[in-house]
């Protein structure tokens, strides 16, 4: 029953993403991006996350967003190293000196975008090495894609891999997911234990990384192109 309920997700993810118009998923990854910019301009210390989620949400009535398909997530300081599906506990006030991530998911036209990254207010070098390294890791597996054309499982593995050198923590489990047309069908596991390769322009690829010591973390997603 498990290898037939495998079977049938992947035959309909393969059905979801032979549907997709590449140009429009791009379209309105573009416009995502162009929304988070703006988020990034209003989030100022002092605020407190239920702040930013309020301002951000009113951003999307102004950019007219169809709607959310995942709640607005605006961690900071102690809550960076919160996964998607965990709940705050504390309405973390932004500090001057701060760690920060955003991640929005949105819908234009019937079509999903979400992306996500890091801010970082101060100086703080380790601050600063999170941010940076979080988007390294990004990169490096897109590369890694681009070259070796893995499973979903052997792009997380390699993701794993190269967190721990650089000496952070994967924090995300599971991470990455389809996205295109609203709702998407078929893997719902999460990139990550997804045992074929993921098409261009279909999944998002999601990094999440933590610092034990200083017990803050980063966050990078962007569409798998």
């Amino acid at each position: 029953m498990i290898e037939k309920d495998i079977a049938s997700r992947l035959e309909r993810t393969k059905l979801y993403t032979e549907q997709q118009v590449v140009e429009e998923v791009l379209e309105v990854a573009d416009r995502s991006w162009e929304l988070l910019e703006k988020i990034t301009k209003i989030i100022v210390p002092g605020m407190l996350e239920s702040d930013a989620v309020f301002a951000i949400k009113k951003l999307f009535e102004e950019s007219k967003v169809d709607r959310i398909w995942h709640p607005v997530h605006a961690r900071f300081g102690k809550n960076t190293i919160l996964q998607f599906h965990q709940q705050a506990s504390t309405d973390v006030r932004l500090q001057e000196e701060d760690i920060a991530f955003v991640d929005i998911g949105i819908v234009f036209n019937a079509v999903e975008g979400d992306v996500g990254h890091t801010l970082v207010f101060g100086d703080n070098p380790n601050y600063h090495k999170i941010q940076k390294v979080t988007e390294e890791i990004f990169e490096e597996a897109v590369a890694y894609w681009k070259k070796s054309f893995p499973t979903g499982i052997q792009l997380y593995q390699f993701i794993q891999q190269i967190t721990e050198q650089k000496g952070f923590q994967f924090n995300l489990d599971p991470a990455g997911h389809l996205i295109g047309s609203y709702p998407h069908v078929g893997w719902k596991r999460g990139l990550s234990t997804y045992p074929k390769y993921p098409e261009p322009a279909n999944w998002i690829l999601e990094i999440q990384i933590s610092d034990p010591k200083l017990n803050v973390g980063g966050f990078f997603e962007k569409i798998l192109f």
